[in-house]
């Protein structure tokens, strides 16, 4: 009964893996896919396998795709709920993240490789600016969203450039910030 039970675990493991939208998470499902075999390997007996695959399989390798994704740019995206902390809501958070435009800015860092990060803010547009963790600010607009961004940054350059592609049914529109000014000066 344990044996079909990590069975059925390590294929949805896997599939999780399969089909996962962010390559760290793929690699920790895949790191607990093979923590689950080294347990199956004890189950049949077989403790020196279950040694080498909790050790290598599910420590060393793992390990080592973590570090060469650590090269992979995660970009911090940054929505903001400004004066509207009600808003905070389950069903808000879903309402955002599935708007055109939001889709449409995942899909775009996506496409070059870039691991969108989205997270949700109470913050002011002045404090997410100045708070160096954010790469993109997102507010909500009357008439759409708006993104901001410093004024040097080149992927805000081509995600402008995109949206002027494709045309502005998206509802975005993008401002430019210089960061320096914000910051009064500072880096």
């Amino acid at each position: 009964m344990v044996e079909i039970i990590i069975i059925l675990l390590m294929m949805c493991f896997a599939l999780l893996a399969i089909h996962s939208q962010l390559l760290r998470l793929a690699v920790i499902y895949l790191a607990v896919l093979s923590l689950l075999s080294a347990f199956l390997y004890l189950l049949y007996a077989a403790p020196e396998l279950a040694i080498a695959e909790a050790a290598i399989g599910s420590g060393l390798v793992t390990l080592l795709y973590l570090a060469s994704l650590k090269r992979n740019k995660v970009y911090t995206i940054a929505v903001l709920a400004e004066g509207h902390r009600y808003r905070l809501t389950d069903a808000y958070l879903g309402y955002m993240e599935r708007t055109r435009s939001m889709r449409e800015i995942k899909n775009f860092f996506q496409r070059r490789e870039y691991e969108p990060q989205i997270v949700f803010s109470e913050k002011s547009l002045d404090e997410a600016l100045n708070y160096h963790s954010f790469d993109l600010v997102i507010k909500e607009e009357k008439d759409g969203i708006s993104a901001h961004g410093s004024s040097d940054s080149y992927v805000l350059e081509e995600l402008e450039m995109m949206f002027q592609i494709h045309g502005t049914e998206a509802g975005i529109s993008i401002v430019r910030h210089d960061i320096n000014k914000l910051n009064g000066g500072t880096v």
